[in-house]
């Protein structure tokens, strides 16, 4: 890696810990700039504005996501195929997974996602859909074609609650949520998550 490279990185990780803890809204390019250790200078050269800043870094952390997640589903639909291997291997896949943490580690990408769910649509919208849709739309795809019967209003109403037990799960430890206890098995608590998720998704398609 360049000492260019190394620069961008080094910005990226910063940018992805602010934009989890402030947001988009309250997050400065100079607290990017004093998280990372360099002049602002240096983050308007390699990203511009800070809108560009966000969605390349949500663009460059995409692919390692959908690597990592696309591979555990291949490996799920190839060994077992069943309904809770599928929808566990994608879910888990950033915890168990994640091979290079150079700007982010899995988890602490779970927490930036989490946080992008609450940012404006026309931030994430462009990046979302060249970087995520298609990955996250092949598992779908896996899930669905076990309930066949289910109506798009139904599966969009269990996707919608499957994301945000989710993410009450993986993200926990950063969002204090109702002074619930945080998850310390977070794998075990997802394989259950999976398995409630297709009990639920039984009573629609039945």
């Amino acid at each position: 890696m360049s000492k260019s490279d190394d620069t961008k990185a080094q910005i990226m990780r910063a940018a992805v810990q602010v934009f989890t803890r402030l947001g988009y809204d309250g997050a400065a390019v100079r607290d990017i700039a004093n998280e990372a250790g360099v002049n602002l200078g240096l983050i308007r050269y390699h990203f511009g504005h800070k809108a560009d800043l966000y969605r390349d870094t949500l663009a460059y952390i995409s692919e390692q996501y959908n690597e990592v997640c696309l591979h555990a589903l291949h490996q799920a639909i190839e060994q077992h195929n069943t309904p809770e291997d599928i929808i566990y291997s994608w879910l888990a896949a950033p915890i168990t997974n994640w091979q290079d943490a150079t700007v982010a580690s899995g988890e602490d990408v779970l927490c930036f996602l989490n946080k992008m769910g609450y940012e404006p649509a026309e931030l994430t919208r462009d990046v979302y859909e060249s970087h995520y849709s298609y990955a996250l739309q092949e598992w779908q795809d896996a899930v669905q074609a076990h309930f066949p019967g289910i109506r798009q209003g139904d599966w969009l109403w269990c996707l919608t609650c499957l994301r945000g037990m989710y993410f009450n799960i993986v993200a926990h430890n950063h969002f204090t949520l109702w002074g619930v206890p945080s998850i310390r098995d977070k794998e075990a608590a997802i394989q259950r998550l999976a398995a409630d998720a297709v009990a639920l998704l039984r009573t629609y398609s039945a």
